[in-house]
């Protein structure tokens, strides 16, 4: 009989997320902020008066770049609005991937990365970050990169699973050695106060992957976006999915840029300072925690790691077990949330270990 899957297809395992119980649990395995927006309630009752759901509206997104071009200090010609960040990725390998065309990650990293360019028929080049430090392995990364048949380097900033980052002058470096495209993802970027958007302009190599997933706190809305400069942009805008984001989504994306930014600020400062609470509490039981710029902390338990997540799971809360994962070997991932939900993880954790 004839083979209808392709290689690619037959090769791929899906992104795999943890298996939740029934009941109330405590999600401490998706990075996500602990409560949607202050104004959903407010949006919902507008969409209950006024929602043309049976009409493609705006499939520009025209006024969702006004408002992000406004909060990213951009140009709206230099965004391209996608359905989450994973849809980004997948825009970027099609601008730039010819089969068999290598593209550079550094593991341990965000997995999409790989899933969305082997899709696209690229070939994976890892360059793993240091062992314990979780450090760039920068001179071998523009080496490799200046080879003819590499097109791409993903750089996470900062970096998920492990929350470690990149001094910007380091990322300025790269962009400017590099002989491809660098993808800085800074979906964690507000976590860490630093950014490299004003590159933008300067580097022609350069584009943002950027998420309301995270900092916005609508991850189940999926709106992510694209920065770069207008050339690329007007490629990637014809690559999109036309009207890929649904008109809730885009409208709600609006709306929390028009309303919530004031309350953003507020919850990730509140992140922050539980992030360094939960660090202190964490070490104190003696579990190896990482220094970590994002809303997640990467947790070493050695070999225990298999029943710390198993006990954990029968309290119902739910951290991520990178345990199977390449260089994390021990490691679970737990999000920060609010300091009830962080109090409830410290106790369990307490009486576990």
């Amino acid at each position: 009989m004839k083979q209808l899957l392709s290689i690619t297809a037959k090769k791929l395992t899906p992104y795999q997320w943890e298996e939740i119980p029934v009941g109330k649990t405590y999600r401490f395995d998706t990075n996500t902020l602990p409560i949607p927006p202050q104004s959903l309630t407010e949006f919902l009752d507008t969409m209950k008066n006024n929602c043309p759901i049976n009409e493609y509206t705006d499939p520009s997104y025209s006024t969702l770049k006004t408002l992000i071009a406004s909060y990213e200090q951009v140009q709206p010609g230099q965004i391209t609005v996608t359905n989450s960040g994973d849809e980004a990725i997948d825009i970027l390998a099609k601008a730039f991937l010819n089969p068999g065309d290598l593209f550079i990650t550094t593991p341990p990293t965000y997995e999409m990365f790989t899933i969305q360019c082997s899709i696209n028929r690229g070939v994976p080049y890892d360059i793993p970050l240091s062992a314990n430090k979780f450090e760039l392995d920068k001179n071998t990364i523009i080496r490799i990169s200046n080879k003819p048949n590499v097109k791409l380097l993903f750089l996470v900033n900062p970096n998920n699973p492990t929350g470690s980052v990149i001094e910007p002058s380091i990322l300025e470096n790269i962009i400017q050695k590099a002989g491809c495209m660098v993808v800085v993802d800074e979906v964690y970027r507000e976590f860490y106060g630093k950014s490299v958007v004003s590159l933008i302009q300067k580097y022609t190599n350069l584009v943002i992957l950027r998420s309301l997933s995270k900092f916005a706190g609508i991850a189940g809305a999926r709106v992510g976006y694209l920065l770069a400069n207008e050339v690329y942009t007007k490629i990637f805008n014809a690559i999109r999915l036309p009207m890929g984001v649904s008109y809730l989504s885009s409208q709600l994306a609006c709306f929390v840029l028009k309303n919530d930014t004031s309350w953003m600020q507020k919850q990730i400062q509140v992140i922050i300072r539980e992030r360094s609470r939960i660090t202190k509490a964490l070490s104190s039981l003696g579990l190896t925690v990482y220094p970590s710029q994002a809303n997640f902390l990467l947790v070493n338990t050695g070999k225990h790691v298999p029943a710390l997540s198993a006990k954990l799971k029968k309290q119902n809360i739910i951290v991520r077990n990178l345990d199977a994962k390449r260089y994390l070997n021990g490691c679970i991932r737990i999000t920060i949330r609010n300091p009830m939900e962080n109090d409830i993880l410290i106790q369990a954790c307490k009486g576990i270990v």
